[in-house]
């Protein structure tokens, strides 16, 4: 039970019956479906952070809680050079400053809904009456509040010397804040935009680079690595759908929003100007060859500057920008929209419309996989049109009334579409009744996480019965002599171990997609993740 509490995947309360205190425990099992996610979560430290940040991360992953102090002893610290030494701690502290570790507290492996109770019984006793319904509604409206001021506080644990109290005012709305740009530079902005970028606001955030408490204990911090994966789904929908360069400006608004995204609960990212997301465009992106804007347009904009080329180049690369801007949030998705018209505008990401949009594409994916396209047409109609009849549905959808009857109740009856009775008289008559197909979200969620558990499931049980049918030789290859000298196998054993080998990667790698799926359908809506919190 220790170890499990350790790494996150159980939690503990305690309660009062009679004389005695009992402790009862539950199982978290939205981090046990986590544990499958540990590659997706190594790479992106891997391709973020660099080696020295992987092997921090990776330590403590291990070990569920950790202490800085000891990750170094597991590393190897003491026998690095002086350079190595300090480019490890920038690595660290990075970790602790974007989140990607945090520092664990006592309450960390007990539920919500237990800490509630401890909290409002706590006010409860301090009152010197009995409280009344009003009281208690005054109560539980300050814990929830108390509840809100911690999830968005930006005060970082760990950090000394005033780092993190620099943290909280850089995030908190102060006189400036540092971003990490795109293309790994820092970025200064102030209130309303953009100061300065380059190496001296980066020399500025790596000084105190070093400043970690060895002795607080960290963990990883999943919802914050759920957002980043998010975050690339969306980037990859927009580069499927138009171009690489609309990737690379959606990348970029989401970038400069992800120091103040925490989870995916959040249902909108913060304000974005269109200077910020112009001025964080990585150098290399060819923006200027995705977007025809006319020869008449690139000309304008050389007379206007100064006339060298320089000058003509970031003119068009702007003019590119900015009509990638607006071709995203002309987008019938939804997900970038405009919140301010002042300057070149202001944006911001609908993370509750991106997390509908990804949503749709894995279902429709699932369905072409479990029953045909022709079903997934019928799903996309009736996503579109809302509530029709079964002659709307064949008409939109081009198929005879008989077949388009046969394959709704199929999709009706494995979840994916309802129907919904509209009485014609008083007494509901079902002969006298209209019935409207239609698409409900979550009954459609629901039935696509059954075939992706189910799924998991089945990949779980082969696994286990490939290990089994060949449990010998899998225990005779572990075995140190053969480690160390591997012809002490036959032939016919190292091609058995070959083939053992190549099934389980093919079964590892259906999990991941499947994983993709899970996180896709339930992780990173909003609404789904802030209820799961609630229950965790």
């Amino acid at each position: 039970m220790a170890v499990l509490i350790q790494h996150g995947l159980a939690t503990h309360a305690q309660t009062r019956e009679g004389p005695r205190m009992v402790t009862y425990y539950s199982i978290s099992m939205r981090n046990i479906l986590r544990l499958q996610r540990a590659g997706l979560y190594l790479a992106l430290v891997e391709e973020r952070m660099g080696k020295d940040g992987l092997a921090v991360f990776r330590a403590i992953m291990l070990h569920g809680t950790m202490s800085i102090g000891a990750a170094r002893g597991v590393v190897g610290f003491s026998r690095l050079g002086a350079p190595a030494k300090k480019k490890f701690n920038i690595a660290v502290a990075k970790l602790v400053r974007e989140r990607f570790i945090v520092a664990v507290t006592a309450k960390d492996s007990v539920t919500r809904s237990d800490r509630v109770i401890q909290a409002e019984a706590t006010e409860v006793a301090k009152l010197d009456a009995p409280p009344t319904a009003k009281d208690l509604l005054k109560i539980r409206e300050r814990i929830s509040l108390r509840e809100d001021e911690e999830y968005h506080s930006t005060t970082i644990i760990g950090l000394k010397r005033g780092t993190a109290a620099a943290s909280a005012d850089d995030h908190g709305g102060g006189a400036s804040k540092v971003l990490i740009g795109p293309d790994g530079r820092a970025i200064v902005l102030d209130g309303n935009g953009l100061v300065g970028t380059g190496g001296g606001a980066h020399a500025e955030a790596e000084a105190e680079a070093d400043a970690v408490d060895d002795k607080q204990c960290f963990r990883v911090y999943h919802d914050r690595l759920d957002v980043f994966l998010r975050n690339k789904q969306v980037v990859n929908y927009f580069s499927d759908k138009y171009n690489d360069a609309a990737g690379v400006v959606l990348k970029t608004v989401l970038r400069l929003t992800e120091a103040h995204t925490r989870t995916c609960r959040d249902r909108m990212s913060e304000r974005v100007t269109a200077n910020q997301i112009m001025q964080s465009i990585p150098p290399d992106a060819r923006l200027e060859d995705a977007v025809d804007m006319g020869d008449s347009g690139f000309m304008q904009g050389s007379a206007d500057g100064s006339g060298d080329e320089a000058s003509a180049g970031r003119a068009r690369r702007g003019r590119a920008a900015l009509a990638l801007l607006e071709l995203l949030r002309t987008d019938a998705s939804g997900v970038l929209n405009r919140a301010d018209e002042r300057g070149a505008g202001v944006y911001r990401v609908n993370f509750e419309r991106a997390a509908a949009v990804l949503r749709d594409q894995c279902v429709d994916a699932l369905i072409v996989e479990k029953h045909g396209s022709v079903h997934a047409r019928i799903v996309r109609v009736l996503r579109d049109k809302q509530k029709l009849d079964e002659k709307a549905v064949s008409h939109f959808a081009m198929l005879p009334m008989d077949q388009c009857r046969e394959r709704l109740h199929e999709l009706s009856l494995a979840g994916f579409v309802a129907t919904v009775e509209i009485p014609r008289t008083a007494d509901r008559n079902p002969s006298r009744m209209f019935y409207l197909w239609h698409v409900d979200p979550h009954r459609q969620a629901s039935a696509a996480l059954r075939l992706v558990f189910q799924a998991m499931s089945n990949i779980i049980q082969r696994a286990a019965k490939e290990a089994d049918a060949r449990a010998p030789l899998l225990a005779k290859a572990r075995r140190e002599d053969v480690m160390a000298d591997p012809s002490l196998l036959a032939a016919s054993e190292r091609k058995e171990l070959r083939v053992a080998c190549a099934a389980r990667q093919r079964l590892d790698v259906a999990a991941a997609r499947l994983d993709r799926m899970l996180l896709l359908v339930h992780d990173i809506a909003p609404r789904a993740a802030a209820a799961a919190a609630a229950a965790a």
